[in-house]
């Protein structure tokens, strides 16, 4: 391993710890970081775009999680984290299309959240989902 590599995996296990704390602003400056010393290493793009989630910027992890949509259509967990962008933003006509995908690939995304009581997600419902905050 380089040692750009070590550098890189060393945020990034940072950032990981930061994110298990609920502090997903500090880790986005840290995984920013790993992610110019590693552009194409996805589990770095990965937990960047869920740090962005988490803080509610949805706007930078909206491109992360289409690259690595595109790079892997089979992508469950970016399918299903880009189908709660697009709700969250207002593009319910969008939304359906990841969350049926990242459904089918992984039958843990296809069972609904507490609002629908445990029951499978109808086809054409999506859950309200709230990010993860420092505050809550």
């Amino acid at each position: 391993m380089s040692r750009v590599e070590a550098d890189a995996y060393d945020l990034y296990r940072s950032a990981r710890r930061l994110l298990e704390e609920r502090e997903a602003p500090g880790a986005v400056p840290l995984l920013e970081q790993a992610a110019r010393q590693l552009p194409d290493e996805r589990a770095i793009l990965r937990l960047l775009a869920l740090a962005h989630y988490a803080s509610a910027s949805f706007t930078a992890a909206e491109p992360l999680l289409r690259r690595l949509v595109d790079a892997d259509p089979l992508d469950s967990d970016s399918l299903h984290m880009l189908g709660k962008i697009l709700e969250l933003t207002g593009r319910p006509e969008q939304t359906q299309q990841y969350y049926a995908l990242a459904g089918h690939l992984t039958p843990a995304y296809a069972v609904s959240c507490q609002a629908w009581g445990g029951q499978r997600i109808p086809a054409d419902a999506t859950c309200a989902v709230v990010p993860m905050t420092s505050a809550g």
